[in-house]
């Protein structure tokens, strides 16, 4: 009888057991308090009319690489909209980068065929029609050209008042970095002429980096190269030779990097950011965090202590680096299809295929 009184307490107890666990099974725990590290705000869309496929800011002028459109010159107006002040096209190939020195006012862009310069007004608006590239073309103002349909990336710097450094990163792996140096001239016209017309003549030279090479930051000289499978290299400019300081291994393909601080940020593609630590006498990279997003990271660019990181479909996601060892996603931003950004002052202009999307960033 002790038997039967045990077994209908297990009975009775069982519904009253199967109600409780399906009712927490239903609720849902409370939302998470999530506390960004910025405020990001659209402020507007500057529409290209094509894939914006790069962006540029200097001295508050936004130059875009527009695909099929060529490149195109972005300027505030009075009344403190941007509106597209100059277009033009290098070639029949989509352009896909464009970059500038904004004191010399020297502008280089490049497609899948080749690499263009051009000298820009002082006003950055247009082309400048004193100037000539080469001795040979002041008569006509013919574009000048520099690398090939290798080109992946590139960097600029000016040395001095007559001398500008432009670094081109390619594909190719017994010269893969390219120096390119553009040395101001003047010519004196016969005295029939009028004027005095200044050109740009460059002079170059290749060095082998190993690999496969897809990207580079400079900071002083050191030159940090993404090469894809094999990873990042950090290596130290001595005149025109490339030493070899380090190169360290990645999860996914290095893609881009950038200096950041002490550290070199590597865009791994699939496998997220990376962050590396530079050593003693920045002689050497030690891995030190890798942090995955929602997407497959292409880019970066920095604010403050925030990496903007480019991620295609993905949009764009913001990284917290206030803790470069613990690196933390911070937030995402619906950014559409991103391929570049680039961050001046309190603004990031993402370049997307809606045209380039202007975003006001605040810490909290």
């Amino acid at each position: 009888m002790s038997y039967v009184k045990h077994m209908k307490r297990i009975f009775l107890a069982t519904p009253v057991f199967i109600l409780i666990i399906s009712l927490t099974a239903c609720l849902k725990p409370d939302a998470i308090d999530s506390t960004f590290a910025s405020d990001v705000y659209l402020m507007d869309i500057l529409e290209t009319g094509a894939y914006a496929r790069d962006v540029y800011v200097a001295d508050g002028t936004v130059f875009v690489a527009a695909s099929q459109l060529g490149n195109q010159i972005w300027q505030e107006q009075t009344d403190g909209t941007m509106e597209k002040t100059f277009e033009h096209k290098f070639s029949g190939d989509p352009a896909l980068r464009m970059i500038v020195e904004p004191e010399s006012g020297l502008m280089f862009t490049f497609d899948r065929a080749q690499g263009y310069f051009k000298k820009l007004a002082p006003d950055l608006s247009g082309f400048d029609s004193v100037y000539a590239l080469h001795q040979a073309s002041i008569e006509n103002n013919e574009s000048g050209d520099f690398g090939s349909g290798a080109n992946e990336d590139f960097a600029v710097r000016k040395l001095n008042d007559s001398l500008i450094a432009l670094y081109v990163i390619d594909r190719t792996s017994n010269d893969g970095f390219k120096q390119y140096y553009f040395n101001r001239y003047y010519h004196a016209p016969e005295p029939l002429y009028t004027g005095v017309y200044y050109y740009w003549e460059d002079t170059n030279v290749g060095t082998p980096s190993g690999g496969i090479n897809l990207g580079l930051d400079l900071r002083g000289t050191l030159v940090g190269i993404s090469h894809d499978e094999l990873g990042v290299g950090l290596y130290r400019l001595d005149g025109v030779e490339l030493d070899t300081l380090a190169v360290v291994d990645t999860p996914g393909e290095a893609l881009e990097v950038k200096f950041y601080d002490n550290y070199l940020l590597s865009a791994n593609n699939w496998a997220g950011m990376g962050v590396f630590a530079l050593g003693t006498g920045d002689s050497s990279l030690t891995h030190l965090a890798d942090v995955e997003v929602g997407g497959w990271v292409k880019q970066i660019s920095i604010w403050h202590d925030i990496a903007v990181l480019s991620c295609g479909e993905n949009g764009i996601f913001l990284v917290d680096l206030s803790d470069p060892e613990n690196p933390e996603v911070d937030q995402p931003i619906d950014a559409g299809y991103t391929y570049r950004t680039h961050v001046a002052g309190d603004i990031i202009y993402a370049a997307t295929r809606e045209g380039v999307k202007r975003y006001q960033i605040e810490s909290r």
